[in-house]
């Protein structure tokens, strides 16, 4: 039986992703930050699904100590991971530094999924194979397409933070950037990441998200997808790319494509990985 750890996933789409995991048969591995939420979902998991294994770690996932706790929690608790799911994000049009000083959207879109990726690094290798690879899947967005340019120095402490395309979208683009210079040794042990964009969907983030322009959550009810069809599209999306033995790729409403072209820029990668390994180690 396969193992899955997700996190975020006591609503939205991370909700939706567990609930579909579940019922195919996964044991789940859980990191959440509301512990009331996180008890009630492991009870609904277990009452629905008795002969699988659930669990649940609670972390703030923008302080990095939290992070760092989690994942020696997990790597002490589990010997091999078959899929990692990157769910929880932020946005907002609000400046939030975390404990570190650095500011929350780069915290936990962009370094909360690097730390988790190199920390269980061990456990998703383990019996990842040619013909079955371990997967790592970064929830990203279409607002990626937006970023040109890229500013490392700036992204641990901004000049703005401008909502859905700034700040946030900036993070993200990260995760693409941190595919493409993760892919070869990541390929090396039979693991395959991928940065995804599950498309419009209807969230709270989405609905009454603080980052969210005002004329796009007016747009909300009319044109985005319900939760529970967007998180299945984007898992189709991964197993296709599986089975095409695609990796570092970016998956986007369902559909298989190539990363924003910043994201090949070898000196933007550098750059990067040097400031996160310079915070992360």
């Amino acid at each position: 039986m396969k193992t899955s750890l997700l996190t975020g996933s006591t609503g939205g789409l991370g909700g939706e992703i567990a609930k579909i995991l579940a019922k195919d048969g996964w044991n789940l591995i859980l990191i959440n930050r509301d512990k009331e939420k996180a008890d009630k979902q492991i009870a609904s998991l277990n009452k629905q699904y008795p002969k699988q294994d659930f669990h649940s770690y609670i972390a703030n996932l923008i302080d990095l100590e939290d992070i760092r706790k989690a994942s020696q929690e997990i790597a002490k608790d589990h010997t091999q991971i078959n899929a990692l799911y990157n769910i929880a994000g932020l946005l907002t049009d609000k400046r939030i530094m975390n404990p570190q000083n650095i500011e929350a959207h780069f915290a936990l879109n962009s370094l909360a999924p690097y730390l988790l990726v190199q920390s269980l690094r061990s456990q998703l290798k383990a019996i990842a194979t040619p013909e079955s690879p371990s997967i790592i899947v970064n929830f990203s967005t279409a607002a990626v397409n937006s970023v040109k340019t890229l500013d490392t120095a700036k992204l641990i402490n901004p000049d703005t933070i401008g909502g859905l395309l700034d700040a946030y979208a900036k993070t993200k683009t990260v995760l693409s950037i941190m595919a493409c210079f993760l892919e070869d040794e990541l390929s090396e042990d039979n693991v395959y990441i991928y940065s995804a964009d599950p498309g419009a969907t209807k969230t709270q983030m989405t609905s009454g998200g603080e980052g969210m322009p005002w004329f796009l959550r007016f747009l909300v009810p009319l044109l985005f997808g319900n939760a529970d069809k967007q998180a299945q599209k984007l898992l189709d999306g991964v197993d296709r790319a599986i089975k095409e033995k695609q990796t570092a790729v970016f998956i986007s409403n369902g559909k298989v494509k190539k990363n924003p072209a910043i994201a090949y820029d070898k000196q933007i990668q550098n750059d990067v990985r040097a400031l996160m390994d310079s915070i992360a180690f």
